[in-house]
């Protein structure tokens, strides 16, 4: 309550509240209501900030199933306990926002730091990918915020960011061609079919066909049509669903793709420029 400053008749009416029971009493001169969910309590304890993923819950940006972690930003220099597996920032650069503000970072901060600290780069980069192709942040904006332990591990994983992404299939399929060091291009405009998933080797194309948009008969059917319309091009057309994707079954089909039919990669991009004229 101190952060507050209030008037002595006002800690008064605090106290009479705490005794009957409307507000709750915790350490360290902190009073929560019952509503009060445990993430807010542990910000307004630590005169934190939580990034990542209560951002994520926020603006829809998609994020990985599975156990999480709250992340916490503190001033350094000071002594800070946790409920449990929390984990703790302090950040030098950080300045200390007022204890009833909205507790959860600025989008351009909350992503520079998901980039900084997350062990893997799928997460990062799926909610970079969402950020960047809605144009709510740039990536000059996350980049000029990438100071400090991590940096270096941030900014190869920004490098990698696409806004051509439109979902966290073609995030995860394009990591995993990477990893294979094949030549590709995402979200690539091919006249008379419109803008497809992912180009490899200038003739692959790969679709990534999430069941929320293709699973009905109007798309089902589009999907059908498009897939002859590459054909005509010239171009050979290959689909996954997201638990191919999961299951990183993209690079070893392209692969064998490429083997049967056995074109270099200069005739297959001289062929593409050809058949797109």
């Amino acid at each position: 309550m101190r952060d507050l400053e209030p008037t002595r008749t006002q800690r008064r009416h605090i106290a009479s509240l705490v005794r009957d029971g409307e507000l709750i009493a915790y350490e360290h001169g902190v009073v929560g209501i019952l509503v009060l969910s445990a993430p807010l309590f542990w910000r307004a304890f630590m005169e934190g900030s939580s990034p990542a993923r209560p951002l994520c819950a926020t603006t829809g940006f998609p994020w990985p199933k599975g156990p999480s972690r709250v992340h916490l930003v503190v001033t350094p220099g000071r002594r800070f306990s946790t409920a449990g597996r929390e984990v703790l920032h302090a950040d030098r650069y950080w300045t200390r926002i007022s204890p009833t503000s909205y507790p959860v970072q600025s989008l351009p901060e909350a992503l520079a730091r998901f980039l900084r600290c997350h062990v893997q780069d799928d997460s990062p980069l799926i909610a970079l990918d969402a950020a960047l192709h809605d144009e709510r942040v740039t990536a000059d904006q996350v980049r000029d915020l990438l100071r400090g332990p991590g940096s270096a591990r941030a900014l190869a994983r920004l490098d990698r960011a696409s806004d051509r992404a439109r979902s966290p299939l073609e995030t995860l399929a394009r990591m995993d061609l990477e990893a294979a060091g094949l030549s590709f291009e995402d979200g690539v405009e091919i006249e008379g079919v419109g803008e497809v998933d992912l180009v490899i080797e200038g003739w692959v194309v790969v679709e990534l066909d999430g069941y929320t948009y293709h699973c009905d008969e109007y798309q089902f059917g589009l999907d059908r049509w498009r897939d002859r319309r590459l054909i005509a091009r010239g171009f050979l057309p290959l689909r996954f669903t997201r638990k191919d994707v999961y299951a990183h079954q993209v690079v070893p089909d392209v692969q064998r793709a490429l083997e049967r039919w056995g074109v270099s990669k200069s005739d297959t991009k001289a062929a593409t420029s050809t058949e797109c004229v």
